[in-house]
């Protein structure tokens, strides 16, 4: 992603902005394996994606969560729990990471992107699958212990 230069002259970092969604049904999280992506193949991942050009978080997560589940959230029903700032660690591109909570939804669970994500499961988050994207495996265990901002993957100066 191409560095931004403000009127003053100075090159400020651009970042991808992406919403991550923690699906919950009583104590399990949904999880999907990703299929051959450019991007952390066969992994799990929780839904997610980029958020678009003038949207708002929170009407990212629940376009994103219909996207990728097939059900309906609104942005009411999302809660954020967390965000991340890092580096990642499959492309080096510096991104904004949101996390947020959904518990409640209408429709049925189901996988409107077979040729991206091999299904979804539920899971126990004390059994998560494996492989995860090591930027997520960080993210939620600062959700688990209530962190609200973390840092990851980024150069020592």
């Amino acid at each position: 992603m191409p560095e931004k230069t403000a009127e003053s002259g100075r090159t400020y970092a651009a970042h991808y902005a992406d919403v991550h969604l923690i699906v919950r049904q009583g104590d399990e999280i949904l999880m999907g394996r990703r299929r051959s992506q450019p991007v952390f193949p066969g992994m799990y991942q929780v839904p997610a994606g980029l958020m678009e050009d003038h949207e708002p978080a929170t009407l990212a997560a629940a376009r994103e969560f219909t996207e990728e589940t097939g059900a309906t959230a609104v942005p009411s029903d999302v809660r954020f729990v967390h965000l991340m700032h890092h580096v990642s660690t499959h492309a080096g591109s510096r991104r904004i990471a949101f996390f947020f909570e959904v518990d409640r939804w209408h429709g049925r669970i189901g996988n409107p992107e077979p040729d991206k994500c091999e299904g979804w499961q539920w899971h126990k988050p004390s059994s998560l699958p494996e492989p995860l994207p090591p930027y997520l495996a960080v993210a939620l265990q600062h959700i688990a212990d209530g962190v609200t901002y973390s840092e990851y993957a980024w150069p020592s100066a």
